[in-house]
């Protein structure tokens, strides 16, 4: 998930909380199948995008930039059931979201971070 930081509104705060319903329904969905555990990991970012379209035949929509790359690192270094993040996305959710230290994980590109996982939304 990736948000830019060039956004006027709620817009961090409206993808957090549909990672958090994504999690719910994948819950549902697993209590509701036979056998089937479906298991995600969640990873967001905040920062600049590049932005177009690419494509003669089956043009596609499409964003870039190292907001998108730590944005996938989150996910492919995260543990599951978890929404991992950076100090600057804690810095833009936690007045509306609880996040706990993970501490350092090594990220391809970036060497060692620090990381945190968003534990819940704050009443």
């Amino acid at each position: 998930a990736v948000v830019s930081t060039q956004s006027t509104g709620d817009h961090i705060f409206v993808m957090m909380d549909f990672l958090f319903d994504i999690k719910k329904v994948l819950a549902q969905f697993n209590r509701n199948t036979m056998g089937f555990e479906f298991q995600m990991k969640y990873g967001c970012h905040i920062g600049p995008v590049a932005s177009g379209v690419i494509g003669q035949s089956a043009p596609m929509f499409d964003i870039w930039g190292d907001t998108v790359n730590i944005a996938s690192r989150m996910m492919t270094t995260g543990i599951v059931g978890k929404i991992q993040v950076l100090e600057e996305t804690v810095d833009a959710i936690e007045s509306r979201y609880s996040v706990e230290k993970r501490g350092k994980v090594y990220v391809k590109g970036k060497g060692e971070i620090e990381t945190y996982f968003v534990t819940n939304p704050k009443l």
